[in-house]
């Protein structure tokens, strides 16, 4: 007899990390089984001890279906390593509200979202416009205003050039301004594209994000379909944006917030 273990095997007993393929409590065909329990937090655990094989990431494709949002979503984050097995599942269905921006006084007309590239790392970066002309620039992971603008115009649409460190409004009568993103000085406007419309965004030509009453409506444009509606505004929703790795939505509405949407961190798996 072998003293190895073979490709399904589970390794039992054992300080050492597993061999490729191999996985604790009864193999791939244990892991199988646990899959099919009623229990959320089993098919979680099983997922969890999946090995990078075939036969293992074939389980995690499959898992993305589960009919557990919190499944699919361990399935999703333990995928990430294989962007190509991850092309059709729309993400944005695991989107959740991951936080509530507070500080303008009146609803908000225009957003935007971009990555901002610094020399000591990027950062994500929001701004939003209200009724008022209040301009407002977010620090997206300190959920805080980096500096705010009074362009004293109502703000249609805003647009991002994370590039080049600046901004562009269109207001009142299509005049359109720039701003510097570095120390928030109004700047000659450059030729950067302008969005168009405030409560809708494109998204690779598959999925339309839009405002409907107080929610927002995911579309998947090749499918003919309604992936899902992100909850948690309070009023009209009267602007979106989406980020260039759609990795994250943001939205304003007549309830004053402006509202981050994405995948929440996992708890730390074993």
């Amino acid at each position: 007899m072998s003293q190895f273990p073979n490709e399904f095997d589970a390794v039992l007993g054992s300080s050492a990390r597993p061999m490729m393929g191999s996985a604790v409590l009864g193999g791939i065909d244990g892991i199988r089984q646990r899959l099919k329990s009623d229990r959320i937090d089993q098919r979680i655990a099983a997922l969890q001890e999946i090995q990078h094989t075939a036969a293992g990431l074939d389980l995690l494709v499959q898992a993305l279906d589960d009919s557990a949002i919190a499944v699919q979503k361990v399935a999703y984050t333990l995928l990430q390593p294989y962007p190509e097995l991850l092309q059709s599942y729309p993400h944005y269905r695991l989107f959740e509200c991951l936080a509530a921006l507070k500080g303008h006084h009146t609803g908000i007309t225009a957003i935007a979202v971009a990555t901002q590239h610094l020399r000591y790392g990027d950062r994500s970066i929001a701004i939003s416009a209200s009724r008022e002309g209040l301009i407002q620039v977010w620090d997206i992971a300190a959920e805080d205003v980096m500096f705010s603008i009074q362009a004293y115009t109502f703000v249609y649409t805003i647009s991002i050039d994370p590039e080049a460190d600046i901004f562009m409004i269109q207001g009142a009568k299509r005049k359109v301004r720039s701003w510097s993103l570095k120390n928030g000085q109004e700047i000659e406007p450059t030729e950067i594209k302008l969005r168009q419309i405030a409560s809708v965004a494109r998204n690779d030509d598959r999925y339309l994000i839009s405002g409907s009453q107080n929610t927002i409506k995911i579309w998947d444009l090749q499918a003919g379909r309604e992936v899902c509606q992100l909850q948690g505004h309070t009023s009209l929703v009267t602007a979106v944006a989406v980020n260039e790795d759609q990795s994250l939505i943001v939205s304003g509405s007549e309830d004053k917030t402006v509202r981050i949407w994405g995948i929440s961190a996992l708890p730390q798996m074993r």
